[in-house]
């Protein structure tokens, strides 16, 4: 006779064992993918300049060295600091990133998050190694580089508690992730100091 293993309070799924009150749900019932849009270089201008906004790159999340502005009436797609990015192409593929507001370039896809999902936990969803492996694995050559299927990342599925846990949770990483800056600012200044 065979027995089935069970666990208190939880519950078997594609995904392993999770709470019976959390959910199983796609990437793509949990987001909205919004690619960015460029004018033509002829209209950039490298200074902040009135009537103009800043045009955001993959680059820019790393390095204020290549500034780029266009005008506010060229604008097509707009993301704020707390918005979700991601890097299309490569390498590295799928940079998760924000902090930044103004225009953003072809190369950028925003993620916007659903009534389903908490956006805060939707950022520390997205940046989970595994699924960073499996976007990785599944990358296509585009223009010579590689780029996000977001097809296949759609269908990725991810276990969801209720809203108010995903509040909760999301808290307590964001707390954990400014102790953790913080401790690094400490050790950075006592070797300065040193």
């Amino acid at each position: 006779m065979t027995t089935i293993e069970t666990k208190p309070g939880y519950k078997q799924t594609e995904l392993g064992w999770i709470p019976e009150e959390w959910e199983i749900a796609t990437i793509g019932e949990s987001f909205v993918f919004q690619g960015g849009a460029q004018p033509d270089r002829s209209h950039f201008v490298f200074q902040e300049r009135s009537g103009y906004i800043r045009l955001l790159q993959i680059r820019d999340y790393k390095s204020n060295k290549y500034e780029s502005y266009i005008p506010e009436n060229l604008v097509r797609r707009f993301c704020d600091v707390d918005d979700i990015m991601i890097g299309r192409y490569g390498p590295p593929i799928f940079q998760i990133l924000r902090g930044y507001k103004g225009a953003y370039n072809v190369a950028l896809i925003k993620a916007i998050p659903q009534g389903i999902i908490n956006k805060t936990l939707g950022w520390y969803l997205l940046k989970q190694e595994p699924l960073f492996q499996f976007v990785e694995k599944l990358s296509q050559r585009s223009s010579g580089q590689t780029g996000v299927d977001l097809a296949q990342l759609k269908n990725y599925q991810i276990p969801l508690p209720p809203l108010p846990e995903q509040t909760a949770i999301a808290t307590a990483l964001s707390d954990m992730d400014s102790y953790i800056q913080s401790l690094e600012a400490l050790i950075a200044k006592k070797r300065l100091i040193k």
